[in-house]
């Protein structure tokens, strides 16, 4: 039996599929393929990927300008805009190779290498498209290669020499492998004579290639190419331009210059990030900012302000996988991941009590109902005492809680439990997947986060100090809110820290990996004094069973100075003990810990 929540990677998914399985991330998604360059940012596996895969012009074929299926796939001709995916592989661009003393020519080096490079994967997407060998298409795109592609490669310095000729081609096919011939003979140039020339050398060495830039290349040729007649004439060209945080810091100043200049009537750049990209300014010193140079969409929020939308969103993916298993028959995902509901009945139970309690104590139904809502899951929590470890995490809810956000980390621990389940029954369909298979996966899913993970960040990170620190941080935070949850505080759902003070370049430097990582979420709340903002970070949910912390949607956030969380950076013990105190007594006046309600 196939498993409905396979993860595979967007590039290798088929488009029917793709049209079939896609969900828009959120509102904002729609404002992506509109002219203008933006950045989309978010942790890994929050649908980046998805999203550009959905933009490129085989779905959007089979699709109308509304995102309603089609029956018959309508021609590139008709589409609204023409994407083009270029994928910042770790290690193709950042070529620390090319580091030379003159800051001008190291600049020139990196922008044609980067012009190549994408030149070079540019033309290997268009030689794909289904084009029809006629003569009209075939007569343009001589034109184009002769009067635009190699005249602005010769005004970039080609040698003329080299230029491959094409008047005697007989089909579309022979002149994109002329073209593509071209440019790999450029980029690998490039590569040979001169990048390994740089290698075990001071000296400078000169560079006597063509040099492509952006200005003056790639957004000629495109503005031409977008004129011929299998095109989309005079729309949109979009450059979706994945994981730019991949790109040294020179390059992304590089890029950013690309998005100063806003070119975006001929080319938009939609521009992915994991969060690491943090460099602004251009080559020339300025910066870009929103909204005059590019929009923004940073996709954690969904998570931190916007809770329903992503509730939603899970369930409808849930249910669309679920749909094409069953052979389109239905199945809620609320049906499929089964409560525990001995678990559920104790719970729904002193629900019931706490809400009676405070009508008792004179508050009103609505008022009685807040307060259990509060504070049922942590006084159950905090009743089992030893055996707290027998806490379940399943049902739909909770693990879409857990999932932080991150639509990725549900596929993952969902297609685990789903393959547990199919070894139940295995030539039956898997109608539901029980409690117990969740609670299980969920548990190893979350110690794999905490413990394993950590170290595979540490062996490939640059600094592995740094790892220590975070994973310090990590757990402090997370037994801090253990110890409030089963405490007698009059407020207990904590999972966040918000912090008083700016804090010290370190902490803020450790806060930052954390959340590049996924083991943190980053927002920004009202401070205590009212007269501003303070930042606010958010311990991954999916870190819950580990610490066995309740993930509910609902949660509080502990103000403290930046001085004291960076105590916890190297001593965990410390840290804990200055709230031991405060968090063991009867009167927690001192415990400022302000609670912040979520949508519901």
């Amino acid at each position: 039996m196939n498993n409905p929540f396979e993860f595979k990677n967007p590039d290798a998914i088929p488009p029917e599929d793709i049209i079939d399985l896609f969900v828009p991330v959120f509102g904002e998604y729609y404002n992506i393929p509109l002219v203008g360059h933006t950045f989309i940012n978010g942790a890994r596996g929050s649908g980046k990927s998805m999203m550009f895969r959905y933009m490129m012009p085989d779905c959007q074929r089979l699709v109308d300008e509304n995102g309603k299926k089609l029956e018959i796939p309508r021609p590139i001709t008709e589409l609204e805009y023409f994407s083009i995916f270029l994928p910042i592989k770790k290690g193709h661009l950042n070529k620390t190779d090319i580091l030379l003393k003159d800051n001008n020519g190291d600049a020139v080096l990196n922008e044609h290498f980067m012009v190549s490079h994408f030149s070079l994967i540019m033309f290997d997407e268009l030689s794909k498209l289904r084009v029809e060998d006629n003569e009209e298409n075939l007569s343009k795109l001589k034109v184009f290669y002769n009067e635009v592609f190699v005249e602005e490669l010769i005004f970039c310095g080609f040698d003329e020499e080299n230029v491959i000729k094409v008047d005697e081609s007989k089909s579309i096919c022979e002149i994109f492998e002329s073209i593509l011939k071209t440019l790999k003979s450029i980029n690998r140039h490039f590569q040979k004579e001169y990048l390994n020339k740089l290698i075990n050398t001071q000296d400078a060495i000169p560079y006597n290639g063509c040099i492509l830039s952006y200005n003056d290349f790639l957004t000629e040729i495109i503005k031409e190419f977008r004129q011929l007649p299998f095109m989309p004439n005079d729309k949109p060209i979009f450059l979706l331009i994945d994981d730019a945080d991949e790109l040294s810091i020179l390059q992304r100043k590089i890029l950013n210059s690309w998005v100063a200049i806003r070119s975006t009537e001929v080319i938009s750049l939609k521009i992915s990030t994991q969060l690491k990209y943090k460099i602004f300014s251009t080559i020339s010193g300025s910066r870009i900012d929103t909204p005059h140079d590019y929009s923004e969409i940073n996709m954690n929020d969904i998570y931190t302000t916007k809770k329903d939308l992503y509730y939603n969103r899970v369930k409808a993916v849930v249910e669309k996988r679920l749909r094409r298993y069953n052979d389109s028959e239905a199945i809620l995902a609320e049906d499929f991941f089964q409560e525990d509901v001995k678990q559920k009945e104790k719970i729904d139970k002193l629900f019931k009590e706490l809400e009676l309690q405070q009508i008792e104590l004179g508050k009103d139904k609505s008022q009685a109902y807040d307060y259990a809502y509060r504070y049922t899951t942590p006084n159950y929590i905090t009743n089992l005492g030893g055996n707290r470890s027998s806490y379940s995490y399943s049902g739909f809810k909770q693990l879409v809680n857990i999932s932080t956000g991150i639509m990725r980390e549900f596929i993952d621990f969902s297609s685990d439990m789903f393959e547990e389940a199919s070894m139940l029954n295995p030539n039956e369909k898997v109608k539901f997947i029980n409690s117990s298979i969740q609670n299980d996966k969920i548990r190893s899913y979350s110690e794999r986060r905490v413990v394993y993970e950590f170290d595979k960040y540490k062996e490939e990170g640059d600094n592995k100090m740094d790892m220590d620190k975070l994973r310090n941080l990590i757990h402090s935070m997370g037994e801090l809110f253990k110890m409030i949850l089963v405490s007698n505080q009059s407020e207990r759902r904590v999972f966040s820290i918000a912090l008083n003070n700016e804090p010290s370049d370190e902490l803020k430097n450790i806060l930052d990996l954390g959340v590049s990582t996924g083991y943190l979420q980053k927002s920004m709340i009202g401070n205590k004094e009212g007269t501003g903002r303070a930042r606010l970070y958010i311990l991954n949910r999916a870190l819950s069973p580990f610490f066995g912390l309740d993930p509910s949607s609902f949660a509080g956030y502990k103000f403290m100075n930046s001085e004291t969380l960076e105590i916890a950076l190297r001593d965990k013990k410390v840290f804990l003990n200055s709230f031991k105190r405060l968090i063991g007594s009867d009167d927690d006046s001192n415990f400022q810990t302000k609670l912040k309600f979520d949508e519901e």
